[in-house]
């Protein structure tokens, strides 16, 4: 899904980013407006089912671990519905088994944090 290009050629995706660290969602959120993307965001992804079936976003970066919510229960959940599988599921956490996670729950790769900005940036821009 092509929502438009920026000036350097780059497709602009619609990132949602779901995340329960207030600042890391102002991070994310501040750094991806500056690439070109445009941004959503869920603090406790307890409503990110509703958001992804109303706004259609070409990526997720999605926590797994939240307060109250699995986020690898809403990637099953993404990636098990027909109308929404070929959204992009970027897992990021800080879990030690982040790689296994994101296999079994069909997550199209993952980031372990900490990370740096720039390989946000190339996931988001390859994916």
């Amino acid at each position: 899904m092509i929502h438009g290009m920026y000036n350097d050629g780059i497709i602009k995706k619609r990132i949602l980013i779901v995340d329960d660290d207030e600042e890391m969602l102002d991070l994310l959120q501040l750094f991806l407006q500056k690439e070109g993307c445009s941004t959503m965001v869920s603090l406790n992804g307890k409503n990110v089912m509703e958001m992804i079936i109303q706004d259609r976003p070409d990526l997720i970066l999605l926590d797994i671990q939240m307060k109250g919510v699995n986020g690898e229960d809403i990637c099953r959940q993404i990636k098990s519905n027909n109308d929404l599988a070929q959204i992009q599921v970027i897992i990021c956490s800080a879990n030690a088994n982040i790689s296994l996670i994101s296999t079994q729950c069909g997550a199209n790769e993952y980031i372990a944090k900490p990370f740096e900005l720039k390989t946000i940036k190339d996931i988001c821009h390859r994916c």
